[in-house]
């Protein structure tokens, strides 16, 4: 699986105060979850303090928040991978359960980005989970990253915050939060050694992990009488041609995404759609997202 970051640990040093992280965060029946802003090594983090759980015999729930640089499921997801047992590479992981977005940007999709995180999370604790770590996007800057960590808190109710900040960039998000009984918070300096990567190498990992998901994908025909097309953010328009291209998640009667389609033609009350998914058998609704791919874009 091509995971886009680089190998574990390459060139990075393990800094003892996050042992001693480890130490205060890793209890049993536990949520941690993780904000910072962009390239500040928020995944990184995440993944020592995985491994560190495994270790140390917690069942663990590693939920994936970031649906643009996402590594569990493709992007334009949440994701929720339940793991027992150290584990060989974090990056790439199957998921467990799948959340459709339908953007690889939370900023105009807050509802839906708290609650699939909550139901990610009741889904995890219903499955056995001991601890559960939850990686963020690094959208913090303004009122939008405000309202969208504020209401993750107050929705998944942490006991543990870890806050990656150089100077002052989520102070306006941690200061509503000092002073709460059901929440400590941690601030850690990112770590200096952070490979930084520009729009460009973030649109190509984006792109790459779609070309990965739709390696193998097929043309499928869908009873639109039998499953219904659904947009929740928006009213869908009569006819299909604004909807050729477009993303859609193709959800279960519990609204969990089963995987993803591409729509290649509407007629009438069927649908002609690309996915990976050999048979559609449980899948009750198509979601429409917001991505449009092209032929030209490879992803087929």
């Amino acid at each position: 699986m091509p995971s886009g970051f680089p190998p574990f640990w390459e060139g990075m040093d393990r800094p003892k105060v996050w042992y001693q992280l480890a130490d205060e965060v890793l209890q049993k029946g536990s949520t941690v979850l993780l904000l910072g802003a962009p390239d500040t090594g928020k995944t990184t983090l995440c993944h020592f303090l995985v491994e560190e759980a495994l270790k140390r015999g917690l069942r663990t729930a590693y939920i994936d928040a970031d649906v643009g640089q996402s590594v569990i499921g493709p992007p334009t997801t949440l994701g929720m991978a339940l793991l027992e047992g150290p584990q060989e590479e974090l990056s790439g992981l199957e998921a467990d359960r799948l959340y459709f977005i339908g953007a690889t940007s939370p900023a105009r999709h807050l509802l839906p980005v708290v609650v699939g995180l909550r139901k990610l999370l009741d889904e995890a604790w219903c499955r056995g989970a001991e601890f559960a770590i939850v990686d963020t996007t690094g959208l913090v800057a303004g009122e939008v990253g405000l309202a969208l960590k504020f209401y993750k808190v107050e929705a998944l109710r942490p006991k543990h915050l870890i806050a990656l900040e150089g100077g002052s960039e989520v102070e306006h998000i941690l200061r509503p939060l000092w002073g709460r009984e059901d929440l400590k918070v941690h601030v850690l300096l990112p770590s200096p050694k952070v490979v930084r990567r520009d729009q460009r190498r973030r649109q190509d990992y984006r792109l790459e992990r779609f070309r990965f998901y739709f390696r193998g994908a097929s043309l499928k025909e869908v009873n639109l009488q039998e499953r219904a097309l659904i947009s929740p953010a928006s009213p869908l328009r009569q006819g299909g041609d604004d909807l050729r291209g477009r993303l859609i998640g193709l959800i279960d009667g519990d609204g969990f995404a089963v995987g993803l389609g591409i729509i290649e033609d509407l007629h009438g009350e069927r649908a002609s759609i690309w996915t990976p998914l050999e048979e559609l058998q449980g899948v009750r609704f198509l979601q429409v997202g917001s991505l449009v791919f092209s032929r030209g874009q490879g992803c087929l």
